[in-house]
């Protein structure tokens, strides 16, 4: 099966090269699919697998770059002969008010959980803070009010409207881009949220895609923009390391040994998680959609939405290796929703819909709608290793204010 396996994901590269190279949705989501098998193929000495779910990814994942290669052949949009203009006078306050927005959210996060911000200044606060906070939304639910709720729009809405300007605008104006990725940081180390980091990066670089698409911008890695990205990357998993770290309330030498394991299950643990699920599950009654938008159907009280997304734990490690995870992917939801052959239909479908609002935003057509659905694409793809990203109402609601925003920030024009 192994072989079998790797076969495909040769056959996936071949299939998806050019995507790649342009970093379109296509190319992102098989190369990122690509690592992830990879990597936990060659760890399955110590991730137990069963390797039909994993199977099942693999395909899922061409058959994506399948409906994208289909549009591309059909598809071809008339451009609509109008000009985008962006509007850089109108950036920096538009994204200096995003960020403070997105401060009100933690901080105010602290105070409803009881704690003061003098926390803050105190490592043992600091790590106190994380703990109990950690507890709370694990043992009570998310203590939450509609101000904090609203406030966490901005959270999400910040890094992708900085992500979007960046390559517009001016030095000082490119440094508080950059700042609007510390909410989420600031929210991974004071309240071990992971995935609001996660979230605010991924979120970031959709932005950054898409206005380089909004404008026929052609990217290009430089030698300086790669060791950049790399240091970004480092920082990046350190903050994630020691948000773990600070969540067990102290730091040792065998709490950065036990964190170190968890990072290896947090990395790869949703293939053998999926994996089990897929060989196990039974075949009910379809969602029709009502799982992978979990945040408008637990809203509309269709389906039930509870914290962690899923029950059922899974021991993930094997021959000496332990360490358990939730976490199941894109796939498991699409399943659910429509079943297997489905779910492959469904990927299809939405690659051949992915391209098709990037050949219309390269077009000029319907350039607002396209640049939201197109963020929202890589989002949910970058997303894919945990869940449907439209699980939480808050993400969805931080599209509708990024249509809003990208009409705020730009103007067209017609051509001569």
């Amino acid at each position: 099966m192994t072989f079998l396996i790797l076969a495909l994901i040769i056959v996936l590269l071949l299939l998806s090269r050019n995507y790649i190279l342009r970093l379109e949705p296509a190319g992102i989501f098989a190369v990122m699919w690509i690592i992830f098998t990879v990597a936990v193929l060659a760890l399955q000495e110590f991730i137990a697998l069963r390797f039909s779910g994993v199977l099942f990814i693999v395909v899922s994942v061409i058959s994506y770059i399948v409906g994208t290669i289909f549009c591309d052949f059909c598809i071809h949009p008339t451009p609509s002969g109008t000009k985008l203009e962006f509007q850089r006078e109108r950036a920096l306050p538009l994204v200096f008010i995003l960020f403070i927005g997105a401060m009100v959210n933690p901080l105010y996060s602290i105070i409803l959980h009881g704690f003061s911000l003098q926390a803050l200044l105190s490592m043992q606060d600091l790590l106190n803070m994380n703990k109990g906070i950690s507890e709370d939304r694990y043992f009570q639910g998310d203590v939450s009010n509609a101000i904090n709720q609203f406030f966490l729009i901005f959270c999400y809405a910040a890094p992708l409207l900085g992500g979007f300007c960046y390559k517009w605008v001016g030095k000082w104006t490119r440094v508080v881009c950059l700042l609007t990725l510390i909410p989420g940081m600031f929210i991974a180390l004071t309240q071990s949220m992971k995935m609001a980091m996660i979230t605010g990066f991924i979120l970031w670089f959709s932005g950054y895609l898409v206005s380089c698409f909004s404008y026929g911008v052609a990217i290009r890695f430089k030698p300086l923009t790669l060791f950049y990205s790399i240091l970004g990357f480092m920082g990046f998993f350190g903050i994630l390391f020691f948000s773990m770290v600070f969540r067990t309330g102290e730091v040792s030498e065998k709490t950065i040994l036990d964190i170190s394991e968890k990072f290896v299950t947090y990395a790869l643990g949703h293939f053998h998680c999926f994996d089990m699920w897929f060989t196990t599950h039974e075949p009910a009654s379809y969602a029709w959609g009502g799982k992978t938008f979990l945040g408008i159907s637990s809203t509309l009280g269709i389906e039930e939405r509870i914290q962690g997304l899923y029950q059922e734990y899974y021991q993930v490690g094997q021959n000496g290796y332990s360490g358990i995870s939730n976490i199941f992917t894109i796939f498991r939801p699409l399943i659910e929703d429509f079943g297997e052959a489905g779910a492959l239909l469904a990927m299809f479908i939405v690659g051949f819909l992915s391209k098709l609002s990037l050949k219309n935003l390269v077009a000029g057509n319907l350039t607002y709608l396209n640049q939201t659905i197109l963020t929202a694409v890589y989002a949910y793809l970058l997303w894919s290793f945990v869940a449907s990203f439209f699980t939480y109402m808050s993400y969805v609601a931080m599209f509708v204010l990024a249509y809003i925003l990208f009409h705020f920030l730009q103007t067209k024009t017609e051509t001569c």
